[in-house]
C-alpha cells in the first residue's frame, strides 16, 4: 500500500477504471492527487481556448469525482495542470512535486500500434517516472470489479 498516489487522468472511462486500483492502493490515512493535463499544444488550442469543446465538462466530472472519494473518507485533492510541455512529463512532475509514492494510470492498451509515434502515456511513463507506476488495463478493470462490489 501506498501513502501518497498520483493518478494520472484524462477523465475518459478508461481513467475512470484505473481510480478503483487507486483507491485500493492507498493505505488507510493516505492521500491520493487526481491529476489532469490539459495541453496547449498548437492544434488543441486557439488564443487560450481550448479546441476540446468537452474539456470544461472534463473538469467538472473531476471535480465531481474528488468531492465523492472526499464523501467516502479518502482524503483527495483535484490538480489541472495547464502546459505547452507533453502530459507524460507533466505526470511525472507533479508525482515529484507532491512525493508520490506510485502513480496509478488507465490504458486503452493501444501504444505504437495504436498510430501514436510516440507510444501511450501509459506506455512512455514508466520510463520517466521516478516511482513505481501501475498501469491498470481495461481487462484488469474488468477482473477487479467483482472484487470490489458488495
Amino acid at each position: 500500500m501506498y501513502r501518497t498516489i498520483l493518478w494520472a487522468t484524462d477523465a475518459s472511462p478508461v481513467s475512470d477504471d484505473a481510480l478503483p486500483e487507486a483507491v485500493r492502493l492507498l493505505q488507510p490515512g493516505g492521500h491520493l492527487i487526481a491529476f489532469h493535463c490539459d495541453e496547449w499544444s498548437t492544434g488543441s488550442r486557439v488564443n487560450g481556448i481550448s479546441l476540446l469543446a468537452d474539456e470544461s465538462d472534463r473538469a467538472a466530472k473531476l471535480q465531481a469525482q474528488v468531492a465523492a472519494l472526499r464523501a467516502d473518507g479518502v482524503d483527495a485533492i483535484l490538480e489541472i495542470e495547464i502546459t505547452h510541455h507533453h502530459v507524460v512529463g507533466e505526470i511525472a512532475k507533479a508525482a515529484e512535486h507532491y512525493g508520490a509514492d506510485a502513480i496509478v494510470c488507465g490504458t486503452r492498451g493501444f501504444g505504437v500500434a495504436g498510430g501514436t509515434i510516440a507510444g501511450s502515456v501509459a506506455v512512455r511513463l514508466p520510463h520517466v517516472a521516478s516511482c513505481p507506476v501501475i498501469v491498470v488495463s481495461k481487462k484488469a478493470a474488468e477482473r477487479a470489479a467483482p472484487a470490489t462490489a458488495g
